[in-house]
């Protein structure tokens, strides 16, 4: 087998088309799917990790920041708005 550098893999990569391109890297991310099975306990513990280490301290909230005065809505308003649109393919599906 034939010895290859990553450089020569990067410049060959510049001699694709642009199709190519995208098909390489639908390729390589559902390759890399495969091999990577995150489960949801991995990820809480991980999450877990990155917060006891501080990760999250320094984080500038976004509420409120880009709201529009001129509109009032509570918390549980916006939550029943944002399920009904979550949910509303499911009515969509049904009509079919």
């Amino acid at each position: 087998m034939t010895h290859i550098t990553f450089e020569t893999i990067v410049q060959a990569v510049h001699e694709l088309t642009p199709a190519q391109k995208m098909a390489l890297i639908f390729s390589l991310q559902r390759e890399m799917t495969q091999e990577v099975e995150l489960t949801r306990e991995q990820a809480l513990a991980e999450l877990e990790a990155l917060r006891a280490a501080g990760a999250f301290d320094q984080v500038e909230s976004l509420r409120g920041k880009y709201a529009n005065p001129n509109i009032e809505i509570t918390d549980d308003e916006l939550n029943a708005y944002l399920h009904e649109i979550g949910t509303a393919w499911d009515s969509d599906i049904k009509t079919i």
